[in-house]
């Protein structure tokens, strides 16, 4: 499934159910992106007893928190993400792995905090045509910090993402910085801020490139798919 995009360009969202990628716009307001966070459910880490879900790694060097946003839409081949209302979220100090249970239901994706510039982690728990879980990595929407995804248990080494430092010699051209001050890159495909970033589009398909990360839409990124509907999930 593809994310379908906001204002300035397609934002899209891995093709999870279907090997297709459609495209339409729509126009969203900053205003109001984070109205509704604080409705959000708060773990720590939930209790594993193996079921559906995500494995879930702050391998960084600061206790971060991660949001859940589940789509605002799905269709067959593509979705429509949620910037307002994040689904859950879980703070983690540096080096803990935790596990956080999610309906079979949901299909969306997990960031760094609330605010964009950001790594996506994009994934459904059950994909309609397979009832397996499916998952990839998108700088569509920006970059702040590397991350992987992998099948957990699953009896496959599917694994995808990367753990490059893509700050460590970025052109100035491509960063645009959180709210907050700090760092990121810019979008590769447009949204309310800003249009697409050529120096980032560029910058990431040098040290990245098509087949670990959606850069700019398209194909190329093989899925990472998981048929016990878990999926493990590195945030660098």
């Amino acid at each position: 499934m593809k994310f379908v995009t906001l204002f300035y360009a397609t934002l899209s969202f891995t093709s999870l159910c279907s090997a297709g990628r459609s495209h339409s716009a729509r126009h969203r307001s900053l205003h109001n992106q984070h109205s509704k966070k604080d409705a959000a459910i708060f773990t720590t880490g939930d209790p594993d007893e193996q079921g559906p879900g995500l494995i879930l790694e702050n391998n960084s060097s600061q206790t971060m928190s991660y949001y859940f946003y589940e789509n605002i839409a799905n269709g067959d081949g593509w979705g429509v993400p949620n910037f307002d209302s994040p689904y859950k979220y879980i703070t983690m100090p540096s080096g803990l792995i935790a596990y956080v249970n999610l309906p079979i239901s949901f299909k969306g994706r997990v960031q760094r905090g609330t605010d964009l510039p950001a790594t996506w982690v994009e994934y459904q728990i059950s994909a309609d045509n397979d009832n397996c879980a499916h998952g990839d990595i998108s700088l569509e929407q920006g970059y702040d910090g590397a991350a992987t995804i992998s099948a957990d248990g699953d009896d496959n080494d599917d694994t995808n993402g990367f753990e490059v430092d893509l700050f460590d010699g970025a052109p100035e051209a491509a960063y645009q910085n959180k709210p907050d001050g700090s760092k990121a890159l810019a979008t590769t495909m447009g949204n309310w801020m800003s249009g697409p970033n050529s120096a980032a589009i560029d910058w990431e398909n040098e040290k990245v490139g098509q087949s670990k990360a959606y850069i700019t839409g398209g194909t190329g990124v093989p899925d990472v798919k998981s048929c016990n509907q878990r999926l493990y999930v590195k945030f660098l």
